[in-house]
């Protein structure tokens, strides 16, 4: 029942590309990361805040103008302003997703990252029933070269979130992720 509650809901969540695993392992190997993945991480943290604090304006200047999200499905969101219209009710606060970075790793020629952490989705019944899901997002960020600022270029798709019982439950399991730049 739970299941068929969230579906309408379920592509938010799946917009910041899910993993499969119910528990989040995080920054237990004692790596310590490096300034640009520290800059990343907190870009993945002030991308979430925009969410957070309703600023559509603000989440779409951590865009890449082609972005793709819901990537590597049948159903991609291709572009900034496609992206920003289908994150309308999220940004509007209808659907509360919550999320933080817990690794961010630079690869290539140290303008590609890749950032994954913890989120939850709340959403709530015509009846005012609240239901909660958490998840693992991943995204990747670049940047056009060391002075430019990260962007979000791709943010993947994958299996609905898993329900959990109560908020609580859930904002324990974002809570998870370190809270500043491991």
């Amino acid at each position: 029942m739970l299941k068929s509650k969230l579906l309408p809901y379920a592509l938010p969540a799946v917009l910041l590309g899910l993993a499969a695993s119910p528990v989040l392992a995080l920054a237990a190997d004692g790596m310590q990361s490096s300034p640009d993945e520290c800059a990343v991480w907190k870009r993945e943290l002030a991308f979430a805040q925009s969410v957070d604090q309703h600023d559509a304006a603000v989440f779409a200047t951590y865009l890449h103008p082609q972005a793709v999200f819901n990537a590597a499905t049948g159903e991609p969101a291709r572009g900034r302003e496609q992206i920003v219209r289908n994150w309308t009710a999220i940004i509007a606060g209808k659907v509360r997703l919550v999320w933080r970075p817990g690794h961010v790793s630079v690869g290539g020629d140290g303008n590609v990252a890749i950032s994954r952490g913890p989120f939850f989705v709340a959403t709530t019944d015509t009846d005012g029933t609240s239901h909660y899901a958490v998840g693992t997002f991943t995204s990747v960020w670049a940047r056009a070269n060391a002075g430019s600022a990260w962007l979000v270029v791709f943010d993947g798709g994958g299996p609905p979130p898993a329900g959990v019982a109560s908020e609580a439950e859930a904002v324990a399991y974002v809570d998870e992720a370190p809270k500043t730049c491991p």
